[in-house]
């Protein structure tokens, strides 16, 4: 057993010995510029287009709307502003719907056009963070021209209803973009069964380094560049490549793809084991949606009257990563945007706790990890309310 036991996964995952072998060769033997005519050249182009195999695979859609980028913040971004600089420039309505529990890397696009013009509508979501169907029903108009919704939560793991989403958005001609870049390894997606025209992913949540991303747009669905430079990814992404990275992705794709019975099966006993220990306890509560509705492995708390920063850095102290959202950054400010939309107080916010199992992680060690949190959690509760943790722990 390591040292310690990691259940952060959410935030980032450990690269897989699979990938580091992989992406090894295209760090010190075929490390052409894929731009290049010359048999390095040549081998770097060969890997890529296996690479973006692998990652259409994943997904279900073809290699051809399939882009490489630096990250999932470039992804979403280049989905949202991309697409919003078409629609301008074609004389489309300006309104974009979203959610108030986005991660900020789709809520900054949205601030954004909101600057230039745009009409920005956030739907409410329940109290366990799922959106109402009908109501974004209501809030479509003529003028509307993109919906983005993440396909799962990255704080409290709630899986939104897509496949009714994009069904909605494909009946009346909108573009629709999700951020799932919580969801590859854990959950199937499918493009031919989805009708999404982009979605966002990140390897270094499912087992690739960081650094890239990918980007899918479904053909026939127009984005224009917001960045400009050698026109690398038909001018979505451009800039000399990443190849070591690509080929790291690629093969994180193609093992999440191979492996995604297993995965979901074993992260959904772990999630069953750390939900059934950890609120036995009367101070602990779950937050977010059951367990069938969330995401394998996804566990989010509240702990009545603790801070989480300090539940984190306690839980560290005892040989387990777990994370929280920050403490309180501004007077009179909830820390975590989501579980602000969701309805839960000040004092509930700021005692979270997120627990994200991955594949490495094993019943035995879980099963220790819930005993040593429980103590923590229970011991913290009973101390009644402390003052918040300091904003630099």
């Amino acid at each position: 057993m390591a040292s310690f036991i990691y259940l952060d996964n959410s935030a980032t995952t450990k690269v897989r010995d699979e990938v580091c072998e992989a992406m090894r060769p295209y760090l010190c033997d075929k490390w052409g510029n894929p731009s290049s005519l010359h048999r390095l050249g040549y081998q770097a182009r060969t890997a890529m287009s296996k690479a973006r195999e692998q990652a259409a695979q994943l997904i279900g859609a073809t290699p051809d709307e399939v882009y490489f980028t630096p990250c999932g913040t470039f992804s979403n971004n280049m989905a949202l502003l991309g697409r919003a600089q078409f629609v301008e420039a074609n004389g489309m309505g300006r309104h974009l719907i979203t959610t108030c529990i986005e991660h900020t890397s789709s809520l900054g696009p949205a601030k954004h056009l909101m600057s230039r013009g745009w009409k920005v509508s956030h739907l409410h979501v329940s109290d366990e963070g799922v959106v109402d169907l009908e109501e974004l029903k209501s809030i479509i108009s003529g003028e509307t021209s993109i919906i983005s919704l993440m396909w799962a939560n990255n704080e409290v793991g709630t899986v939104q209803p897509v496949e009714e989403i994009a069904k909605i958005a494909a009946e009346r001609n909108i573009y629709f973009h999700s951020d799932a870049i919580q969801v590859p390894g854990k959950l199937k997606i499918d493009m031919a069964r989805t009708p999404v025209s982009s979605l966002s992913l990140s390897g270094h949540k499912f087992y690739a380094p960081k650094g890239i991303g990918l980007l899918y747009v479904r053909k026939g669905m127009d984005i224009a560049p917001i960045l400009f430079g050698g026109g690398q990814e038909h001018g979505i992404s451009p800039g000399t490549e990443s190849l070591s990275n690509i080929v790291a992705i690629g093969a994180a794709a193609e093992l999440a793809h191979n492996e995604l019975q297993h995965n979901t099966a074993h992260l959904r006993a772990i999630q069953k084991l750390l939900i059934e220990k950890l609120t036995a306890s009367p101070a602990v509560k779950l937050s977010g949606t059951c367990m069938e509705s969330r995401l394998p492995g996804h566990v989010s708390l509240i702990v009545e009257g603790t801070v989480g920063e300090q539940l984190v850095v306690e839980a560290d102290l005892k040989g387990v990563c777990i994370s929280s959202v920050s403490a309180c950054k501004q007077v009179g400010k909830d820390p975590s945007h989501v579980l602000a939309c969701m309805g839960l107080k000040h004092e509930q916010v700021i005692g979270s706790a997120r627990i994200t199992a991955g594949r490495f992680n094993t019943l035995e060690e879980c099963d220790k990890a819930a005993e040593i949190l429980l103590e923590i959690f229970t011991k913290r509760a009973g101390a009644g309310n402390p003052a918040p943790a300091p904003a630099n722990v």
